[in-house]
């Protein structure tokens, strides 16, 4: 993946995130006019995954997933052991709504960083 076709096209691909977070205003009222429940991360989430995946095959030695589920395996077993033993009650649509945004921002997360390990590599 030299060639500077192969390259645009991942800047295109890894950019459809940012570009669809800028417009998830409206998006996401497009959804409510719907009657769906469903926001602008939902659908980018999957997305970011399975672009993760590709550039960790393509670029990096070793694939990142594993680490990511392990990274927000350990945050949901925190998250509800703090819900559990300090604040004496669990509940799911809290915890899995406070559990989904974190994921959100750890993937954010793993995606940027290996965008910009590959753009300086």
């Amino acid at each position: 993946m030299n060639t500077l076709s192969d390259q645009l096209l991942l800047i295109g691909f890894y950019s459809v995130p940012f570009i669809t977070l800028l417009f998830s205003g409206w998006i996401n009222k497009q959804f409510k006019q719907l009657r769906l429940s469903l926001k602008v991360v939902d659908l980018i989430i999957p997305y970011m995954l399975v672009l993760l995946f590709i550039m960790s095959e393509l670029y990096f030695p070793i694939n990142l997933i594993p680490y990511f589920v392990m990274v927000i395996s350990l945050v949901g077993i925190i998250l509800a052991t703090y819900y559990t033993f300090y604040l004496k009650e669990l509940k799911l649509y809290l915890f899995f709504r406070i559990w989904w945004r974190i994921v959100f921002i750890t993937c954010l997360l793993f995606y940027i960083s290996a965008g910009v390990w590959v753009l300086f590599s």
